[in-house]
């Protein structure tokens, strides 16, 4: 994996279907009971009963189903139909997944103007994911002018949600000073905190910064990650 390739990974990944802990109603708590356990057919079943009704976390999940074909036709266009009608109640993870099928040009024609627009509404709502896509636009130029330093403040913002690819994307921007300044002893923190995630790429990026590092400032930058996993997490 080239050190770029990191802030690309999530270009293509929508936002998976997360239970809170505040979110309750029988029928979307049996849809994503469902889910979790990979019986998408009722789970589509399920969120179709809150789709009917209105409901923008049916629409969501309906979105999701169609978008990846679990339990459903994969039908892309159909799933940015159903995003966009949560989206439109200010439903933030449908937002994001809208902006998502608009920055990779899936369902819908590629327009990173509409991306933004859809990121923001969702990071304003305190979305990680969104806020991390956020950071993709700006560091990847895609629709803006380049700018790391924006970029860095949307992926720490996600980061400190614990949100492990934004964490990831955090400790690459350390390891290559764009917009902050190189740093190996923060990006191999950072990447620590990524790999307690699982985030893939990640250990091989931390590994890889190690070299740069005294045994001193390794200690401190496993003391650091520790430090931030247990302020932040990781997921």
């Amino acid at each position: 994996m080239k050190p770029n390739e990191i802030l690309l990974l999530a270009l293509l990944v929508l936002a998976s279907m997360v239970v809170a802990a505040a979110v309750r109603g029988a029928d979307y708590d049996a849809a994503v009971a469902a889910a979790n356990k990979r019986d998408y057919v009722v789970a589509a079943q399920e969120f179709q009963l809150l789709a009917n009704a209105g409901d923008p976390r049916g629409e969501n999940g309906l979105g999701v189903l169609h978008a990846n074909g679990l339990g459903v036709r994969k039908d892309e266009p159909l799933a940015a139909r159903w995003f966009r009608k949560a989206a439109d109640k200010g439903y933030k993870a449908a937002q994001n997944n809208l902006g998502e099928l608009y920055m990779a040009g899936r369902g819908v024609p590629l327009d990173y103007a509409l991306a933004q627009e859809w990121f923001g509404k969702a990071a304003a709502q305190g979305d990680s994911d969104a806020q991390k896509n956020l950071g993709l636009i700006f560091a990847g130029g895609l629709g803006v002018e380049k700018d790391y330093a924006k970029a860095m403040d949307w992926f720490q913002r996600a980061a400190k949600q614990g949100n492990a690819a934004a964490q990831a994307n955090v400790g690459h921007l350390f390891r290559t000073g764009d917009g902050v300044g190189r740093d190996y002893l923060m990006a191999f923190a950072w990447y620590g905190v990524a790999s307690a995630g699982g985030y893939p790429g990640a250990p091989e990026f931390r590994d890889s910064v190690a070299q740069y590092l005294t045994s001193a400032e390794l200690a401190a930058g496993r003391d650091l990650a520790r430090e931030l996993f247990v302020k932040y997490g990781s997921r």
